[in-house]
């Protein structure tokens, strides 16, 4: 039976991951510093192996681990992971900078480990239609929040990150040019918009405004025959001509399913199982924190 840790047991892995994880056949250990809500959670999924310290989790046998605690966090427990030849699959980002993010793919790239990153839109089946669109000429990607400014290295790294991997998946043409924009206000990034600009003119923008009126997630996918939209990554819709064929997926699938985690989850697991790499490889990843760290820059530099 495959031994995996969980490390952090916040909102992101009690909506998304423990959900998905105690469904399988695997030998599930918790890692919390907060007692109560480790042996909660523990008697909840009736996990009995339930750690208070990292030392002892490392200690434990497991093969993977998934990385659920604060950001800023992240750096030191992959690096232990990484030493102790245990496979790491952690929430986006890697770490809140370009640098250390390549430091840490290195060392697992050294030491033959997969450091995974949760980019789970990838793997989201609306997102996957959208990418069967041929040759398009231009992506429009919109995440907006409602009233949540905020500095702008954490807005971008936190959060503005999966605009860009996502624009970075379904616009998979050479870039010449990127051109950034930002709005603030009282130190506080409000809002980002980033264009890529390929060799033909094709044209990649995402936008990112946390001073709107509402949350929202919507994907525009154009080419010369059709239109594809996906609104907050479930509801589907292609347009040819003056033609609408709305195709909501399948009602059915659960919304874990639908945001793509099931399927990010199980690619992780099945490479820990068979001594393989996961569909996206971590250099993919890492080209995505480089482009964070460029929108970050030059935010700066235009404040």
């Amino acid at each position: 039976m495959l031994k995996i840790g969980i490390i952090g047991l916040g909102d992101i892995a009690q909506k998304a991951y423990l959900p998905v994880l105690s469904s399988k056949y695997l030998e599930i250990h918790l890692f919390a510093r907060n007692q109560e809500r480790l042996t909660q959670i523990g008697r909840q999924y009736r996990i009995i192996n339930l750690h208070s310290s990292l030392e002892s989790i490392l200690e434990s046998g497991i093969k993977g681990a998934f990385v659920h605690t604060a950001t800023e966090s992240h750096e030191s427990i992959i690096e232990q992971l990484l030493r102790h030849n245990i496979h790491v699959y952690v929430d986006k980002p890697i770490t809140y900078d370009f640098a250390s993010s390549k430091r840490l793919i290195d060392l697992a790239e050294s030491r033959g480990l997969n450091l995974m990153v949760g980019f789970n839109r990838r793997y989201a089946p609306a997102y996957r239609e959208l990418k069967q669109v041929e040759n398009p000429n231009m992506v429009i990607l919109q995440k907006n929040r409602h009233s949540l400014p905020g500095d702008i290295r954490t807005f971008v790294f936190d959060d503005f990150i999966h605009v860009i991997d996502t624009m970075r998946y379904l616009f998979d043409r050479p870039v010449e040019e990127v051109l950034v924009r930002g709005m603030k206000r009282d130190g506080l990034l409000i809002h980002a918009v980033v264009q890529l600009i390929s060799e033909n003119g094709s044209t990649a923008i995402g936008i990112m405004n946390r001073d709107s009126g509402t949350l929202e997630e919507k994907v525009e996918v154009f080419s010369t025959e059709e239109k594809k939209t996906v609104v907050n990554m479930t509801n589907l819709s292609t347009m040819r001509q003056k033609t609408e064929i709305s195709s909501g997926i399948n009602d059915w699938e659960s919304t874990l399913s639908k945001r793509g985690f099931e399927s990010i989850v199980q690619d992780f697991l099945q490479a820990l199982e068979n001594g393989t790499k996961p569909q996206f490889s971590m250099q993919d990843a890492l080209l995505t924190h480089e482009m964070c760290e460029n929108v970050v820059n030059q935010l700066i530099i235009d404040s």
